[in-house]
């Protein structure tokens, strides 16, 4: 298993700006070709869940959120996949995204010095959490900073990284990196082909 350090980005690319990082953390427990899960098991959610101030201290993780959290985790990727590929959800994980968002209860709320409104978790513990990843979602959709989270394409990869590109036309976690080794394998392959 490779060992992430905190706040790893690739080729030192910038992590996706407040609140998507949090959204960006999340998704990136897991990169399956990596052997990366630092949510594998009820107790390592929690550990993760705490340590990003989304779930208080007696809260436990019971087998029906560890499932939610990981298929949430799995449609956010999924969704960041098609933002690297322009493409939009299909019916299928519409469909998942709203089975794993259906117990998430979200509320309005002014911040502090009343001012904009935002939404926030109406429920403690596992779903509250979940729901202050989804409500950082929404929050990214309605900056426009969402289509911006991508997930590499590159076959060693999967990583989830913000494009701040000024056309927001980035493919790849590192181009010096993915790129490189898709563009030369491509390449090999079309040398193999030819006579």
């Amino acid at each position: 298993m490779v060992e992430v350090p905190p706040g790893f980005q690739p080729a030192g690319r910038a992590p996706a700006p407040p609140p998507l990082d949090l959204v960006q953390d999340f998704v990136n427990t897991e990169i399956a070709v990596w052997g990366v899960d630092d949510i594998a098991t009820p107790d390592a959610l929690a550990d993760w869940l705490r340590s990003h101030d989304l779930l208080s201290e007696g809260a436990v993780v019971d087998a029906d959120s560890f499932v939610r959290a990981r298929a949430l985790r799995r449609v956010l990727r999924a969704l960041a996949s098609r933002n690297a590929r322009g493409a939009t959800p299909d019916d299928e994980l519409l469909g998942e995204f709203a089975a794993v968002a259906a117990e998430s209860r979200l509320r309005f709320e002014l911040d502090e010095q009343g001012g904009p409104l935002r939404l926030a978790p109406d429920d403690a513990g596992v779903n509250g959490a979940l729901a202050g990843i989804l409500s950082r979602v929404f929050e990214a959709q309605a900056s426009g900073a969402w289509v911006r989270l991508k997930s590499c394409p590159g076959p060693h990869c999967g990583w989830l990284f913000y494009d701040a590109s000024r056309n927001a036309s980035s493919r790849w976690c590192s181009m010096s990196i993915c790129g490189n080794r898709t563009k030369t394998a491509a390449y090999r392959r079309r040398r193999r082909a030819e006579p």
